[in-house]
């Protein structure tokens, strides 16, 4: 799937660099807190922006459901557990909600509410860092193969 998106990304007639900017966006969104509305801004961003679709949706979709998602939540949680000086582990108010659950009391679903911040603002965090770290590497990385891959196929016609 991601050699498909990047030899789609290598067709674009756009300029190497506008390109390299909508895919770096797409993947500042990938890595984004905002689980579920990966697309929808993606979508947004390309057409107020006027950016090529194929371009910011090939860098959202690093963000793949079936591949990359559990590992960019474990990382995202754990580079905002980390920065906040925080344990990775769940507190154990929050494991023994999970347990014993009591689903008819109002109580329950403030403690739930309560301890899902614990989760919540490391995880905000470090997909926030997350984002900027790996669109700020994505752009540099591919101008310079747009670059060499359109340099490449003029000198072979």
């Amino acid at each position: 799937m991601f050699r498909a998106a990047f030899r789609r990304l290598l067709a674009i007639d756009d300029p190497p660099k506008r390109t390299a900017l909508a895919f770096s966006i797409g993947v500042f969104i990938a890595f984004s807190p905002f689980l579920g509305l990966h697309t929808i801004a993606a979508t947004l961003v390309a057409f107020l922006f006027r950016f090529n679709k194929i371009a910011i949706y090939a860098g959202t979709f690093v963000n793949n459901p079936f591949l990359t998602l559990v590992p960019i939540i474990v990382a995202s949680y754990a580079l905002g557990a980390f920065v906040l000086g925080r344990p990775l582990s769940i507190p154990a108010e929050g494991i023994e909600l999970i347990k014993n659950p009591h689903l008819f009391s109002g109580d329950y679903y403030h403690q739930m509410f309560v301890q899902s911040w614990y989760l919540v603002k490391p995880f905000a965090l470090g997909a926030t860092l997350l984002s900027v770290i790996c669109s700020l590497l994505a752009y540099p990385l591919t101008l310079w193969l747009l670059r060499k891959h359109r340099k490449r196929r003029q000198e072979s016609h």
